[in-house]
This record gives C-alpha cells, structure tokens and sequence, in this order.
C-alpha cells in the first residue's frame, strides 16, 4: 500500500511544503519543494492518496498538477 505524506522544511527562514511517498513501510520518493502553503500539499497529497496513484506515477502527477 502506498501512503503520502506531508513534508514541512525551513530553508533560508522560508517554510517550504512537500510529500514523501512510503511504500512497504519504506520511502520510495519525495519531493520537498512542492508549494510554501500546507493546505494545498495536504490536497495534493489527499488527491493521490484517495486516487491509489502508484509510487512509479508519483512525479508525472505532481508535474502536472504544478503546471496548471
């Protein structure tokens, strides 16, 4: 089962969001960059989690929500 999960990392004083990817119990991927606002990682990590997007999909996905 593959579970996302909220990042939180300061650097240079800013607060920066992003989501790591555990699989098995071990992580698989991760992005710390992905958007200064909690609420809207949590949304994209919900997103994927509620959509059973596999580990291998992980960066495609969170590209293309970026790109909009």
């Amino acid at each position: 089962m593959v579970r996302y999960i909220v990042t939180k990392e300061n650097t240079s004083g800013k607060e920066q969001y992003g989501i790591t990817v555990i699989e098995d119990e071990e992580e698989e991927d991760s992005i710390a960059d992905i958007a200064p606002s909690f609420e809207e990682t949590a949304l994209l990590a919900a997103f994927l989690q509620e959509n059973g997007v596999a580990a291998v999909h992980f960066r495609d996905v969170v590209e293309d929500y970026l790109a909009k």
